[in-house]
């Protein structure tokens, strides 16, 4: 399931002012200080319709993640990830491969991500992860 569009941002803090207030999304509750939250690296915002999460990320610290320097295929910088929640990141990540995906990054846990993560590239360079977490 397509939990999250995760635009990979150099500049957070006037990027999460500008989906705040200027686009009007509501942060979602973390339970930290607002200020905190606008200071990055991390946040999501919940889409007034009820659909799928829209987020912002830190470019830099996605592409260390991946292990690379956030290039896509055609050598332009990562600027969006589809992020897919699945029940297993081990066989979804195998699947992909198995069907043709270029790996970006093998299956690991992220500790400070709270989850499990593992990254594919579409044909034309766009980033994918395949996530699970424990509510």
């Amino acid at each position: 399931m397509l939990s999250q569009i995760r635009i990979l941002v150099d500049d957070f803090p006037t990027s999460y002012r500008f989906y705040r207030d200027v686009l009007g999304l509501s942060p979602q509750e973390t339970g930290e200080d607002p200020a905190q939250a606008e200071a990055g690296p991390y946040g999501a915002f919940k889409d007034k319709q009820g659909g799928t999460d829209v987020a912002l990320f830190d470019r830099a610290l996605m592409a260390k993640a991946v292990g690379g320097d956030g290039a896509g295929e055609r050598g332009s910088a990562d600027h969006v990830v589809l992020a897919f929640r699945v029940p297993d990141v081990d066989a979804a990540y195998a699947e992909a491969i198995g069907r043709g995906a270029q790996s970006a990054a093998a299956p690991v846990d992220q500790p400070a991500w709270g989850m499990r993560v593992a990254h594919v590239r579409a044909p034309e360079g766009t980033l994918i992860e395949f996530c699970a977490w424990e509510d």
